[in-house]
């Protein structure tokens, strides 16, 4: 906390509830949250758009996720060992403005370069058609090598997430915050992630209302790439204001030294840590601690994956265009975003007045629950049929309607509880393990559980040659429960480990 200002008087009531954080506070606070608005608003851009285009392009569909899911494996692998040597010769600046600039300057190649011109770069859908029929247990690889574009994009997008939300900002985040100030201001931070979740999702609707009335049949396509270009502009625009107010808050909102605070109200002095990607890994494997947060997030992601790819298999069958398909996305992100919100107002409290193990294990709870209920309406339709006759839907629509209840809860709870948790459970922990530790968890950690969701259902898909997301759904309700179990068991072990190190507590709650 801050020593060159006065002790303020406490909240009152309404405010510790809505809003608690201290004068002195605002200038870092503020800021933070529009950062968090705006990297949220290009998130939910990039998300719906890389999901649009894979899951409507001719020969393809939601089953070429898992395939691509790989190449965004090696990418983050790539990524992980780039960022290590650059955190070892770069400032933390320096290095937030070269990623951000990166983002820039490929998603202007791909809106106004690869996707005008991907019928020339790209394999014919002929072609795609014929090779898939050739080699039917790999149908669903195919579309992902010959839609490269398309691909990369999809890797792309995946990366802002990992490298913007989950490092750029939260280490940011951690490193100008101590414990006591995370409990009260990041669960506002989730506040504001769902006031950008719900702008974004505004935008993303108004594009499909204002442009697929105009948009039939094969003209669908080509006015999307327009859509792509003027959406993208928008994208570098917020990129730009991102940079502006990273500059602005280390320039007038933080000091040198609480750039580096870390447990409790004292601050270490800076220093630069220099060791190898090898050497780097090496000391991350052998920390206990960071072990059972790759643990949880492994099992997070794919937990979501079973689910979600599954659903967006659904969507795909019920709305058709690409603006059938953007509207739909558009409405589920305006729904996230206020719901995210509640989340962030609800776990503002939640985490202050009850407990961080309780807090963590809000979410694979509520994964566990709506999960099962959704694969329980895919594997037995026929047993639910009369529910959605008695509903006045069809059993489709029933399955995606609780496929979108699993994807928004679970990304709201992943946004509120699962990060607040995560990112607290950092801040205690050393220079070395800070920063590459969380590097290492957030880029493989995250990645490995998305990879390791997508190889097994890649695997199940190219037993059969007619496999589909709904033929392997019994398979995946099982690994689910399993993946659950080591989840909630990862929690209880951090929860003891966390309040020894922030606390001295050798025993939890």
């Amino acid at each position: 906390m801050d020593t060159h200002v006065l002790p303020e008087k406490p909240f009152s009531k309404i405010r510790s509830l809505l809003f608690p954080v201290y004068s002195h506070e605002f200038k870092k606070i503020i800021p933070m949250g529009l950062m968090m608005v705006l990297i949220v608003f290009n998130f939910w851009g990039v998300h719906n758009a890389k999901d649009i285009i894979i899951i409507s392009a001719p020969e393809s569909g939601a089953e070429v996720i898992h395939f691509l899911k790989i190449g965004v494996f090696l990418v983050s692998i790539i990524f992980v060992m780039l960022y290590t040597w650059g955190s070892n010769i770069l400032t933390q600046p320096s290095i937030f403005y070269t990623i951000i600039s990166l983002f820039i300057v490929f998603f202007l190649l791909f809106a106004f370069v690869i996707y005008p011109y991907h019928e020339t770069l790209h394999m014919a859908p002929e072609r795609v058609a014929h090779l898939k029929s050739v080699y039917p247990h790999f149908k669903w690889l195919i579309p992902a090598i010959g839609y490269w574009g398309f691909a990369l994009f999809y890797i792309f997008s995946e990366m802002w997430s990992v490298l913007v939300i989950n490092l750029l900002f939260w280490q940011f985040a951690n490193q100008i915050t101590t414990v006591e100030q995370s409990k009260r201001c990041y669960m506002i931070f989730g506040m504001f992630n769902g006031i950008g979740t719900i702008i974004a999702g505004y935008f993303s609707l108004i594009y499909a209302t204002s442009k697929k009335g105009s948009s039939l049949g094969g003209l669908d396509e080509a006015a999307y790439g327009k859509t792509i270009q003027e959406m993208f502009l928008f994208f570098v625009g917020s990129c730009v204001l991102i940079m502006a107010i990273f500059y602005w808050i280390n320039k007038y909102a933080v000091t040198e030294e609480e750039q580096y605070a870390s447990a409790g109200d004292h601050v270490p002095e800076k220093n630069k840590i220099k060791l190898s990607f090898l050497e780097s890994f090496k000391y991350i494997l052998s920390s206990r601690y960071i072990g059972l947060i790759a643990i949880i997030t492994i099992a997070y992601n794919i937990s979501i994956n079973f689910v979600e790819v599954t659903w967006k298999s659904q969507i795909k069958l019920l709305h058709q265009t690409h603006y059938g398909i953007q509207g739909y996305l558009g409405n589920v992100t305006v729904y996230m975003g206020v719901i995210t919100f509640l989340m962030g107002l609800i776990g503002l409290n939640f985490v202050r007045r009850v407990s961080w193990r309780r807090s963590a294990l809000v979410t694979p709870i509520i994964v566990g629950i709506t999960g099962f209920a959704f694969f329980a309406l895919i594997i037995f339709d026929q047993t639910f049929a009369p529910l959605a006759t008695f509903l006045h839907v069809t059993p489709l629509f029933l399955a995606v309607w609780v496929g979108q209840s699993n994807n928004l809860l679970s990304k709201s709870c992943k946004f509120s509880f699962f990060n607040v948790t995560q990112q607290m459970a950092y801040i205690p922990l050393d220079a070395e393990l800070k920063v590459k530790g969380r590097a290492a968890v957030d880029i493989m950690g995250g990645r490995m559980g998305k990879l390791g969701g997508s190889l097994i259902q890649s695997l199940l898909l190219s037993l059969t040659a007619i496999g589909t997301q709904t033929s392997i759904a019994p398979y995946l309700m099982i690994v689910l429960a399993i993946v659950l179990v080591f989840w909630v068991y990862a929690i209880y072990g951090l929860n003891r480990e966390f309040l020894y190190v922030a606390y001295g507590k050798k025993t939890h709650e």
